[in-house]
């Protein structure tokens, strides 16, 4: 009769699977810390859809800040060339309204002022909302759209008095 003796496993070290991801990334595109943020920002796109969200591309960033055996770190000019902030591409209220009253369409208003509606059920999302589109619809004013076009596209009566009746309470 044979005895089993208990072989260790042996473990790799922790290492997260999205700095293997921008390893096996730089590699395949030959990127370093010395390639230009011009080279850096051709590729950032393809490096975006590789990370699902916004916790991935942190500790990407941080894996490129930190630097390893195989690479340098990288400068942070470069990490803002390779993983650009998402949040810059955001637009304002009034920008939105700039925008619109410039481009006269009335599907784009329309567009926007969903945008800027309730994202859900929450009271003071409600609130928000509401003073979000009515915000819009002072700045569209100002930019020189007709009342009409406001009043049908970018105006939601049921938000506003459900507003209205929260505000009350």
């Amino acid at each position: 009769m044979s005895t089993k003796t208990a072989t260790p496993k042996t473990r790799k070290p922790k290492a997260n699977n999205f700095v293997l991801v921008l390893e096996q990334f730089l590699e395949k595109y030959n990127l370093t810390a010395s390639s230009t943020p011009k080279q850096l920002s051709e590729h950032a796109p393809k490096l975006d859809a590789l990370l699902p969200d916004w916790m991935a591309r942190r500790c990407v960033k941080v894996a490129l800040a930190r630097g390893t055996d195989n690479r340098r770190l990288f400068s942070e000019e470069r990490i803002e060339a390779l993983l650009p902030d998402k949040r810059k591409g955001k637009l304002t209220i009034e920008e939105r309204a700039k925008y619109c009253a410039k481009i006269g369409d009335a599907m784009d208003i329309f567009a926007h002022h969903l945008d800027l509606g309730p994202k859900n059920d929450y009271e003071n999302e409600i609130v928000a909302s509401g003073s979000r589109q009515s915000q819009f619809r002072v700045k569209l004013a100002e930019g020189g759209v007709s009342s009409e076009i406001i009043n049908t596209y970018a105006k939601d009566p049921e938000l506003i008095q459900e507003s209205n009746k929260i505000q009350k309470k």
